[in-house]
This record gives C-alpha cells, sequence and structure tokens, in this order.
C-alpha cells in the first residue's frame, strides 16, 4: 500500500513538472519530447501499481473470506460449551450470570433435548439464557 501510495505521489509530481516544463521558455520539441518521456513513464508506473493493488485486493479478500470461515465455524462449535446434561455445579457456575442457585435449578431440569429448554422451562430468564446460549450445549 505504501508503494502504490508512493508511486500516486510520483505521478503527481511528474504531472507537476509536465505544467512547469510547459510554462517555461524552453523550444517546443524539447518540451514535447520531456513530455512523451514522462508521459510514458508515467504509464509505466501506472500498470505497475495496478498491478500491485489487484494482488493486494486479493490478498486482502483471501484474508477476508478466510476470517469469514473462521467465524463460521467457531459459531458452529459446540466443542468447549458446556452440556447442560453433564456440567457440573461448578463448571455451571462459572457461565456468566448463573450463581449457585442457578446451577442447583439448571441440574433439577435435566435432562435436557435443547438448550432453548432453560429459558422455555423458565430454569433461567430470557436475559440470563441471551448471555448464555452460544456457551452451553445439549449433547
Amino acid at each position: 500500500m505504501y508503494r502504490t501510495k508512493t508511486k500516486i505521489l510520483a505521478m503527481i509530481l511528474m504531472a507537476g513538472f509536465l505544467l512547469v516544463v510547459g510554462c517555461s521558455n524552453q523550444d517546443p520539441a524539447k518540451t514535447r519530447e520531456e513530455a512523451a518521456k514522462t508521459t510514458a513513464k508515467v504509464k509505466e508506473e501506472t500498470k505497475e501499481a495496478a498491478k500491485e493493488v489487484k494482488k493486494t485486493a486479493e490478498e486482502a479478500r483471501t484474508q477476508t473470506q478466510a476470517a469469514a470461515e473462521g467465524v463460521r465455524e467457531g459459531l458452529k462449535s459446540d466443542a468447549n460449551a458446556v452440556d447442560l446434561n453433564r456440567a457440573t455445579r461448578e463448571q455451571l457456575k462459572r457461565l456468566p450470570g448463573i450463581d449457585s442457585r442457578s446451577a442447583s435449578a439448571i441440574i433439577a431440569g435435566r435432562p435436557y433435548h435443547t438448550k432453548e429448554e432453560l429459558s422455555t422451562k423458565g430454569i433461567v430468564s430470557p436475559e440470563e439464557y441471551a448471555k448464555i446460549e452460544t456457551l452451553v450445549t445439549v449433547k
């Protein structure tokens, strides 16, 4: 990205050079020759900058896609989730908003077929369930 900005700055400086040279009392043929050389150089640097931007954009697309896949996998993953049917009181108490009383109520409400039963059976409030729903599972 830094190289691209540098190349764009160089093109702007060359354009400024063309304006200064064009406004001088220099021989028109020489001005035309210098303008042609400068334009050819700017054209080549523009092509290189475009290639670099395209490469960087492709890398960004690949990284963004990988991050999105990771998020999807993380959302689907229950690997680190607390199993409501097997967790100990201490494991349940580590969940946000779950105290000893709530943990005991969760254990007393077993077995669960879905984690949503915590809320539908009235074992925890909808607000409490919202805090823990991604942290629990039923196996």
